[in-house]
C-alpha cells in the first residue's frame, strides 16, 4: 500500500494486514477531538441523570419510566408539529357540543 505525504504508515494487525491510514493529528485536532470526548462524557452524565428523573417522577405518578417516556416522548412530537392535536381537540370538543 502506498502512502502519500499527509499519511503515515497504515496500521496493521498481528498478522500484517491494514487496518487504517490516519494522517498525524495537529495539536488543533486533538483538541478538538478532547472536546469531543468530554462532550460525550457529560452527554453520558446527563443522559444517567434524565433516566434517574424519569424513574423518580413515573415512581410519584405510579407509572413505569417506559410509559413516562412514552408521553413525552408523544408530547415532543406534538410541540413539533406545532401543537396540532390540541386545535384537533378543540375541534372534537366544539363537534360534541354541537351534536350533544
Amino acid at each position: 500500500m502506498t502512502t502519500d505525504q499527509n499519511y503515515d504508515s497504515p496500521a496493521e494487525t498481528s498478522n500484517g494486514t491494514d487496518v487504517a491510514t490516519f494522517r498525524t493529528l495537529s495539536e488543533h485536532d486533538r483538541q478538538a477531538i478532547g472536546a469531543i470526548i468530554q462532550n460525550k462524557d457529560r452527554l453520558k452524565l446527563a443522559q444517567s441523570q434524565l433516566r434517574e428523573d424519569v424513574k423518580v417522577v413515573a415512581d410519584r405518578l405510579g407509572m413505569k419510566p417506559a410509559e413516562l417516556n412514552r408521553i413525552i416522548r408523544l408530547a415532543m412530537k406534538e410541540q413539533e408539529k406545532g401543537n396540532a392535536l390540541v386545535l384537533e381537540k378543540a375541534l372534537i370538543d366544539l363537534a360534541e357540543q354541537l351534536l350533544g
